[in-house]
């Protein structure tokens, strides 16, 4: 057994027994891990506030690799993000990058390159107010190339051309598009408008903090949506059932993307569950 230390992002919690918690954690050090916190829920417990989804931690925990779950031994908050927490739609927003680890890594395989890419993802939505969106798909365009799925923007995949002025037809098998001058009698694949395609080149190679810069409308918000998930779940089999996603659809009338690239704060009405936690 192995004392280990490393930073982490709590992605997920759920209850165990009437004291304890179960976490689901992504490490700086071994990646993924599930862990258990001891009297963790009790009102004296020296973790109370600290392991809550989307805290930034630093912890010590029990390794042991003949079992599934570790065990933490100390832990505290390096950034609880209260911008975050405070917010019912940037929880929302939150789940869903976490929820993408959680279901698509394996268990203790380090990616520092990805542990800093969700560090940067929480660190951008808590410090803006704009174009939250964004966040969410260059997240989720930078994951397709961390895990080797990066999709072939740069140049039609036939005649080389780069500029884009019309509709682009691209390919999930080879991971490439089409132009229209070069797409078969039949259009196959996923449409790609101009300005679709010139959003997700912007996002693969602008960093993650800067999204909210790109003027997205609502219309090409949806293409660039359907697109990134499209790829997801092609390449990703865990990926082909989210729950954060189906949470957000019922929170589309406040997070819609505008030409301006602004987020509305109009307040709705809605009482659900955001990675485990009844919101009000």
């Amino acid at each position: 057994m192995s004392l280990i230390r490393s930073e982490a992002v709590v992605l997920h919690s759920r209850k165990q027994g009437e004291t304890s918690k179960i976490l689901v954690l992504y490490t700086l050090r071994a990646g993924k891990i599930t862990a258990m916190a001891k009297g963790s829920r009790t009102i004296k417990s020296r973790y109370l506030g600290v392991l809550e989804p989307f805290n930034h931690i630093s912890m010590v925990y029990y390794q042991k690799d003949t079992r599934d779950i570790q065990y933490i031994s100390s832990a505290e908050i390096i950034n609880h993000f209260p911008g975050i927490h405070g917010n019912l739609k940037k929880m929302a927003l939150a789940a869903i990058p976490c929820e993408i680890i959680e279901r698509a890594e394996e268990n203790e395989h380090e990616n520092k390159r990805l542990f800093r890419l969700l560090l940067e993802f929480l660190t951008a939505l808590e410090q803006q107010e704009n174009g939250l969106l964004n966040f969410v798909q260059s997240f989720q365009i930078k994951f397709l190339d961390i895990a080797g799925f990066k999709p072939q923007l740069e140049r039609c995949n036939n005649c080389h051309r780069t500029d884009a002025d019309k509709l682009q037809f691209f390919g999930l098998e080879n991971g490439a598009y089409l132009c229209d001058r070069c797409v078969p009698g039949v259009e196959t694949g996923i449409r790609l408008s101009a300005f679709g395609l010139q959003n997700l080149r912007w996002f693969l190679s602008t960093p993650l903090s800067q999204a909210f810069r790109a003027k997205i409308d609502a219309r090409t918000g949806k293409e660039i949506d359907f697109f990134l998930l499209s790829n997801l779940r092609y390449h990703i089999d865990h990926l082909k059932f989210l729950k954060s996603l189906e949470y957000i659809e019922k929170l589309k009338a406040s997070l819609s993307q505008s030409p301006e690239g602004v987020v509305s704060d109009k307040p709705q009405k809605i009482e659900e569950k955001v990675n485990g936690e009844k919101l009000k």
